[in-house]
Formats: structure tokens, sequence, C-alpha cells
């Protein structure tokens, strides 16, 4: 509970003295405000340090404390969910429940508040960081009105059971090395189509045309010399 201070001027008129009530009646409530995060705790919650400082009396600063162990939001649909957690140093918005939420918190279903409090810090949620305050991001998916990009300078990995490329007109696969680790089937549906290299392609193995090896086949009838054969005729 803030101290309340009263100065002549609140208590000059009924006007003043009522717009001063309103006034520290609302101060000792918490709505929304900026924090550090400052610790990011293995149950998926943050402590945090509010950003705007508080003031004495006389004016002073007043640093704040830490708010520990507050829910952080995440994007979560059923067992679907986008996974960004909060990192030291982000500096994002919190929001305060109007209501105690620990019994919530510890239950994960309906409860009744904990304490009568009210609009308490220590019933915030850290929703997400915002964008100005924070350092330009290295790793991000950008939606832009020409198309998405999704940019990482580390590894990027797409696991499920199928995964399906569907473009219209191209799907192209650009790297100074590309690897198939896998059977590789070119299909005959909608898109089919004759495989071209325009470059050498090379196997330690065999290639195969059917059923005629290219390392195994041979010709009958051929009398044999000490001459080579000519080049593949059409």
């Amino acid at each position: 509970m803030a101290k309340i201070t009263q100065k002549p001027k609140d208590v000059s008129c009924d006007g003043n003295s009522l717009a001063f009530a309103i006034k520290q009646l609302i101060g000792n409530y918490a709505f929304i405000d900026l924090a550090e995060v400052v610790e990011v705790n293995a149950d998926q919650t943050v402590d945090v340090k509010r950003l705007v400082l508080g003031t004495t009396a006389a004016g002073n600063r007043m640093e704040p404390g830490v708010i520990y162990n507050i829910p952080y939001m995440q994007l979560r649909r059923g067992a679907s969910a986008v996974i960004m957690d909060p990192v030291e140093g982000d500096l994002g918005i919190i929001v305060v429940c109007d209501k105690d939420i620990s019994n919530v918190k510890s239950t994960k279903k309906s409860a009744l508040p904990g304490t009568e409090r009210s609009h308490s810090y220590g019933d915030a949620i850290y929703l997400t960081g915002i964008a100005s305050l924070n350092s330009d991001p290295i790793q991000y998916v950008h939606f832009r009105n020409d198309g998405i990009d999704v940019v990482s300078p580390m590894v990027v990995t797409v696991s499920a059971p199928t995964i399906e490329l569907n473009g219209d007109n191209r799907v192209s696969l650009n790297a100074p090395q590309i690897v198939l680790n896998g059977q590789v089937t070119q299909g005959a549906g909608s898109h089919a189509g004759a495989a071209v290299f325009k470059n050498g392609a090379t196997t330690p193995a065999d290639f195969a045309a059917g059923s005629i090896s290219l390392k195994s086949h041979r010709h009958g009838g051929v009398q044999t010399g000490s001459g080579s054969t000519g080049t593949p005729t059409v």
C-alpha cells in the first residue's frame, strides 16, 4: 500500500478533495506496466522488474522490487503452440488480473481467489516483448505484403510423419550442397515429367534403365578383338 501524501491544495475545495481521494485509491492498484525480464524459471514463469520507477512524497527516485514467478503468455490451441520463451533482458508488457489468481495457477482449473487482494502485482502476467524497446531480432518469421520470410542464422528443423511442399509454379532448393537421405522417387501425378540434370550425375553404385544395368549390361553375338567400341548411338 502506497503512502497517502496530501497537500493543501488537495483539500482546498470539495472537488479537489474528491479528486485527491480517487487518485490515491487508483494509485494503490496495478493494471498495466512495462517490465524487464530478470529471470526465466523452469516452471514457465518469469521474474520481472518494472521499468517505470516510483517516487517518494518528496519526489525522490524509488526503485521498484522484483515481481517473482509470474506466468507468461504463449500462443496455444489445444495441443498446438508457438513456443517462444522469454529470455533475460527482454523488455515487455505485464497486465495485472483483477483478483488473486494463485489458486488457479496451482490447480490449473477454476478456483476461488486465494485472498481478497485486488489488482496486485503478484497477480501479473507477462505478455510479450515490445518491438521498439528491444534489439532487432536475428531469427524471425516476417509477414510482408509480398510474401513471408523465415530467417535464422542457425539450423531450421521441420519434423513430421509426412511433409508436403506444394508450389503452383515451382519449388526451388538453393544451397551449395543438397543432401537427400532416403529413397528418391519421381512421381507420375498431375505434375509428372522427365527428370533433367544440366550437370553430370555420378554414383558409386549402378544406373539402370528399366531392367538394364549400366554396369553389367552385355550384348550377345559380338566378336571380341583388340579395338574399343564406339560411342553410344540413338
